[in-house]
């Protein structure tokens, strides 16, 4: 069965709520995220999905526990866009792979 955009998404959704355990995801926070990976589902991501699955959702857990963790130092219980918009460009550059985000523009 291929890979739809959809289960894909679906797969990133469940992915970052591992990352952030117990903590309450705002539906600001869940569209945000959403929003941010569902415009990277290329045909090419979509192609090696399969091979390339495991490395990316670990990615997204890395981002659902960093938020998580600057919550839990914050006193906050409630995950906002702006957290996983700030965190996600973080985890973005130190990912390594074509798939989260682009690398850094290198100045001539």
């Amino acid at each position: 069965m291929p890979y739809t955009r959809e289960g894909i998404m679906l797969q990133v959704c469940v992915a970052f709520g591992q990352g952030t355990g117990e903590l309450r995801v705002s539906q600001e926070a869940c569209m945000a995220l959403y929003d941010r990976y569902s415009k990277m589902l290329t045909d090419e991501v979509m192609g090696s999905w399969g091979e390339d699955a495991v490395q990316v959702l670990e990615r997204i857990r890395a981002l659902g526990r960093m938020v998580a963790a600057q919550n839990h130092l914050s006193g906050q219980t409630v995950i906002s866009a702006d957290q996983v918009a700030a965190a996600a460009q973080q985890v973005e550059l130190n990912s390594d792979t074509y798939i989260c985000g682009q690398a850094p523009q290198v100045m001539a």
